[in-house]
């Protein structure tokens, strides 16, 4: 299945009101109908089907949401009609209606819609040679407003494709006859502006390849048509961005794409669909890398975190330690220097006093290091000096 939609003119400018998965599901039969190469007289009384693998890969839906935009959408398109404007014998202007289908139901079990087009629509839908609209079906897949995927189709039948700018001058009355709003929808300005005009221009410029301006057209104080102006984007950055994200990267990526391409084939996807799982993949591979190296960088940055606080915690210990007996040897020296101040006498006497009190194995240590004058200056005997001195 192609990505390429293609409408007849009149269909384009023709009355309707589909829905937005309505819209979806006639496109995606137009994309099918094209790609089997059915002439007009084949596509009378054919059946279409519709998965919801199609419109997960084309409108990027989650499955659940699908299987609900299919059930739901299955009455609207059955009862959906569209309406165009002629000249009869008379002379005068008539407006026509015709059905989208002649039949549509959904198979639940199989999350599938299978539809017929009404054959007075058939000629407008394939074997186009002229006075027709195409576009890629990516430019209105996250269109989320019927209106604007029907002002988009609007805008881009009036394009000049030379310069890639285009305007549109229409009347309120033939815009809304066009849209298929009833009398009462929108009757005030302000709210047809509001949820009709300004949010599928808004979409119009952020999701498809146009950029689009409106201004109103008045008569006196009343609002009687609009004038649009609008001009396409530039597709390179979109295009080689799209390009890079299905671009294998090392081996295993290259793995990946080729794992997605083999499930591809076994399940026929189409081209979109393939390179939407491709994307998917990548992208989650991607992603858990990425995940997976700021996870690493974190723990890495934990551990730094981790062995600088030991480090500083060790840095004061250090310091801590470093005062401590930086205060014990100005102790030691200012009491050295205390002892040596005294006589001789009182010296002897401290001494001999000392010598009295320490017992055991310290004794003989105690009586040679007095022979040599420095017992005082051992921090080993300065609480038994301290005892005698009463410090």
């Amino acid at each position: 299945m192609g990505n390429l939609v293609v409408k007849d003119n009149a269909l384009i400018t023709a009355s309707h009101k589909l829905g937005e998965t309505e819209q979806r599901l006639v496109l995606l039969a137009i994309l099918k109908a094209r790609s089997m190469g059915d002439t007009v007289e084949q596509l009378k009384d054919k059946e279409l089907i519709i998965n919801a693998d199609d419109y997960i890969a084309t409108f990027g839906a989650t499955r659940q949401g699908a299987y609900k935009s299919l059930k739901q959408a299955v009455m609207g398109l059955y009862r959906a009609e569209w309406g165009y404007k002629y000249i009869n014998d008379k002379g005068n202007v008539a407006v026509r209606y015709e059905r989208f289908t002649q039949s549509a139901e959904y198979v639940q079990a199989e999350a599938t819609v299978k539809f017929m087009f009404a054959n007075a629509i058939i000629p407008l839908l394939v074997q186009l040679e002229r006075n027709f609209t195409a576009y890629e079906i990516k430019q209105v897949a996250e269109l989320s407003s019927q209106y604007a995927m029907r002002l988009y189709e609007f805008l881009l039948q009036k394009l000049d494709r030379k310069t890639g700018k285009g305007w549109l001058d229409i009347g309120l009355d033939e815009l809304r006859f066009r849209l298929g709003l009833l009398p009462h929808e929108y009757s005030l300005m302000s709210n047809f502006k509001k949820f009709v005009l300004d949010r599928a221009i808004n979409q119009i410029n952020q999701h498809t390849d146009l950029t689009a301006t409106y201004t109103q057209k008045k008569q006196g104080r009343k609002i009687i048509g609009f004038h649009f102006d609008f001009e396409c984007k530039e597709p390179s950055k979109s295009q080689e961005q799209d390009q890079d994200e299905l671009t294998p990267r090392d081996s295993q990526e290259q793995e990946i794409v080729a794992q997605n391409n083999a499930y591809a084939d076994s399940i026929g996807a189409t081209e979109r669909h393939r390179k939407n799982l491709v994307r998917k993949a990548l992208r989650e591979h991607r992603q858990a890398k990425k995940e997976r190296i700021a996870r690493l960088e974190a723990e890495r940055q934990a551990e730094l975190a981790r062995k600088k606080q030991e480090a500083e915690r060790a840095e004061q210990a250090r310091k801590r330690e470093q005062a401590k007996q930086a205060m014990l040897e100005a102790e030691n020296q200012a009491f050295i220097a205390y002892f040596e101040s005294l006589s001789s006498d009182e010296k002897e006497q401290i001494l001999d006093d000392v010598q009295k009190i320490i017992l055991g194995a310290m004794t003989k240590g105690f009586k040679q290091a007095r022979s040599n004058n420095t017992a005082h200056t051992f921090p080993m005997y300065r609480k038994f000096f301290k005892q005698v001195m009463d410090l």
